[in-house]
């Protein structure tokens, strides 16, 4: 039922249209659309069907592989994954490698992944384990912490690979078996060259008392991992991937919680869905922005949408910038063919236009896929981030910038 629209001090009554004279004014409401963070799992859109096939894999002991542009949700649905997972009896253990850059980074990061990610006996079983590999206790900023790094390469690999075998001692100890996330797993490549290798070595052994998610937001390192037969971990994980948002399921969301605060997106609600193009965490920059300048009881329309897109392209504009220059120009010039979305790419007039040859093109083209700044949606290539392709179309391709 949509909230009534009266409004005491600015704030729609919620509950009723009539306030008693001794009440105090309501506190004001906050903006529903976070898009800074991830989101609770219950807040994520539309990615039943992924949560459901990611856990099933896991119970079933399959090891899998997510791949996905930044801020395409990755990190929230790997928490919804482990909540649906952590119902279903599994131990779970969510493992962040993004500022992992060396051996003893990658060790310190999945024990601390331990410790903090399990709870009750279970956390009480991994913490004895963990002393059994005699860590260095030392005090550090943020209270008492564990020293993992070894003085030599060679001990640091032997703890860590011991740290890759905690699964089994839980098992045994336990009983359950346990679900170990892997988030940006392709940073293993910089900390050491063939430490999927290593990993390779001792989970392989696990199929009985673990399963493995493996994710990744660098689509090019993700699949020279799992893709490649030269590496290792070649077809050891069923992958799985992220698409757009559908605009129905957008819709849904921005327009219900503009109703659950008292507010109407009105016609502004289709501009943010063409504009977001089902990217979760541009939309609900978006539709942020869009709040702020709805007054409640008053539908937003073009107006408030025009201040909400500039808004929008305001925060974002340094970033954008930082990644425009560091491309090269025929990168450029390609985000910017695409981004004007009149011909295709290697025809002979958008080539022309944007002073393009076709190799280098198409070499350009594979360099943006890899890096995940162009992603595929069924046979058609396109800009992964909407502002980045509303900040091309913007810009003139050359080497200024």
């Amino acid at each position: 039922m949509r909230p009534s629209s009266t409004v005491w001090c600015g704030i729609p009554a919620l509950y009723g249209a009539d306030r008693p004279s001794d009440q105090r004014p309501l506190p004001t409401i906050p903006n529903p659309f976070v898009y800074s963070q991830p989101v609770r799992p219950e807040e994520l859109i539309d990615r039943d069907a992924e949560a459901r096939k990611l856990v099933e894999l896991a119970e079933g002991g399959h090891a899998s592989r997510l791949s996905a542009p930044r801020r395409y949700g990755k990190t929230s649905l790997l928490y919804r994954v482990k909540l649906d997972a952590e119902k279903l009896g599994m131990a779970c253990v969510y493992v962040d490698f993004s500022r992992a850059i060396s051996i003893a980074d990658v060790a310190i990061t999945i024990e601390q992944a331990y410790r903090s990610s399990l709870q009750g006996p279970l956390r009480r079983t991994a913490v004895a384990l963990l002393r059994a590999l005699n860590p260095r206790v030392r005090m550090a900023p943020g209270g008492v912490g564990v020293d993992l790094e070894p003085r030599l390469e060679g001990d640091a690999t032997r703890t860590l690979g011991d740290l890759l075998d905690l699964p089994v001692g839980l098992h045994q100890r336990s009983g359950d078996r346990t679900l170990v996330i892997f988030d940006e797993f392709q940073e293993l490549l910089g900390a050491g060259d063939r430490l999927d290798g290593l990993v390779r070595s001792r989970i392989q052994h696990h199929g009985d008392v673990a399963s493995y998610l493996y994710a990744g937001s660098h689509p090019g390192l993700m699949r020279a991992l799992f893709a490649d037969r030269e590496r290792p971990l070649y077809g050891q994980a069923q992958p799985v991937a992220l698409a757009p948002l559908a605009d129905a399921d957008l819709a849904d969301h921005v327009d219900g919680r503009f109703e659950m605060t008292g507010r109407d997106a009105g016609s502004a609600l289709e501009p943010v869905l063409d504009v977001a193009r089902g990217h979760p965490q541009r939309a609900m920059m978006l539709a942020h922005h869009l709040w702020e300048r709805t007054s409640p009881g008053q539908p937003a329309g073009a107006e408030e949408f025009g201040e909400a897109l500039d808004a929008t392209r305001n925060e974002a504009r340094d970033a954008l910038q930082a990644a425009w220059n560091a491309l090269d120009r025929s990168e450029r010039a390609v985000l910017a063919a695409l981004a004007a979305n009149e011909a295709p790419l290697f025809s002979e007039r958008t080539l022309a236009h944007f002073g393009l040859a076709k190799t280098t093109g198409r070499d350009a083209r594979a360099r943006l896929l890899e890096r995940g700044i162009l992603h595929e949606i069924g046979e058609r290539v396109a800009i992964a981030d909407p502002l980045l392709a509303d900040f091309a179309a913007h810009r003139i391709p050359g080497v200024e910038g």
